[in-house]
């Protein structure tokens, strides 16, 4: 994948979520369930996203990225520490290519959440045991599309599709101030009383 596509500031757009669980095949676990799960997508999906704003995904060059909250999302969210959250935290982090595809891994991620073997290192962004989660992005014409698969368990599955769209200079202006560069202003001048 071309970094060059994903450079830049992103815009929520939409999201939605879904839950299963690892198929059986007779009274076993699918051996590949985990492994198909967090290399998979419901891309299919996209469609049906509910609408929602209020979080932006900036992507540099140098393959860093940030998140910032400006308003309510409606996500499915699971934090940098795998928690399913109530609401959106952000995190940042750097990009990781694997297998032509990029995926969003924590920056400063706690020992025992790392992953063990070094291609899980490249593509899973959590992984303590328990849950294992896989954070990947692509562009799809003018949208991102991330999606979040977790796995809780070897067994119960979620996976949330985010959809962004690219800020444009006008978009960018309607960010909260945190967003904006100071302007210059006018010294302030006494009047004589």
């Amino acid at each position: 994948m071309n970094i060059e596509l994903l450079i830049g500031t992103w815009l929520l757009t939409g999201s939605i979520s879904l839950n299963s669980q690892i198929k059986f095949i007779g009274d076993e676990p699918d051996p590949n369930g985990v492994e198909n799960w967090l290399n998979g997508n419901s891309n299919n999906l996209i469609a049906q996203v509910e609408a929602t704003e209020g979080l932006t995904l900036t992507i540099s060059s140098d393959g860093k990225f940030f998140e910032e909250r400006t308003g309510e999302p409606k996500v499915y969210w699971f934090d940098r520490e795998g928690v399913l959250e109530s609401e959106v935290i952000p995190f940042n982090g750097h990009l990781s290519f694997y297998d032509s595809k990029a995926f969003l891994l924590v920056d400063d991620l706690v020992s025992w959440a790392v992953p063990n073997d070094e291609v899980s290192k490249k593509k899973l962004r959590y992984d303590d045991g328990d849950t294992k989660i896989a954070d990947s992005i692509e562009v799809q014409g003018e949208q991102l599309i991330r999606t979040i698969s977790v796995v809780t368990d070897e067994l119960y599955l979620d996976r949330a599709i985010i959809v962004y769209k690219k800020a444009n200079k006008r978009s960018l202006l309607t960010l909260p101030s945190a967003f904006c560069l100071p302007q210059p202003r006018s010294p302030k001048v006494a009047k004589n009383p």
